[in-house]
């Protein structure tokens, strides 16, 4: 029953890695509906932070994850989707460094059009790295162990 203990390192991205996306969209999603309800401008802040910080944790788990491919054939697949996961993680913590310097001198770029255009292009590629993730799982069956008696 408590198996899963001796493959937590291997199992701990899939765990972790949802947090951040849905952190992120949730944040968007407070970004438009802030436009017209003034508290939610202040929970779309703190959902940003969480999923800053959230981020990276998926990120670091996913190399973890990646160690036991090195030396497979599967490494050059594995690579796109951890190279963009990684930009768009230092991307986001650059967005929120930025965000935290404008709210210290009270001009939070939150607020503004521009900022939900970057935001909507962020979710665009979380969209992209969540879909090679899915393909990692799902076409090479990276991470599976087992045998799923529901497929063909």
């Amino acid at each position: 029953m408590v198996d899963f203990l001796f493959t937590l390192t291997q199992d701990l991205h899939p765990m972790v890695v949802h947090f951040p996306i849905v952190l992120f969209f949730l944040s968007f999603l407070m970004a438009l509906v802030g436009l017209k309800r003034p508290p939610f401008p202040e929970m779309e802040w703190h959902l940003f932070v969480l999923a800053t910080i959230a981020s990276p944790v998926a990120v670091v788990t996913g190399i973890i994850a990646h160690r036991p491919y090195e030396e497979s054939s599967l490494a050059p697949v594995i690579v796109p989707h951890q190279l963009s996961a990684i930009l768009g993680t230092l991307a986001l913590i650059a967005l929120a460094v930025w965000r935290y310097t404008g709210r210290r001198k009270g001009k939070d770029i939150g607020r503004q059009n521009g900022y939900r255009m970057v935001a909507l292009l962020g979710l665009v590629w979380i969209f992209f790295v969540g879909g090679t993730g899915g393909q990692l799982v799902y076409e090479h069956g990276l991470g599976v162990r087992g045998v799923n008696p529901l497929l063909p």
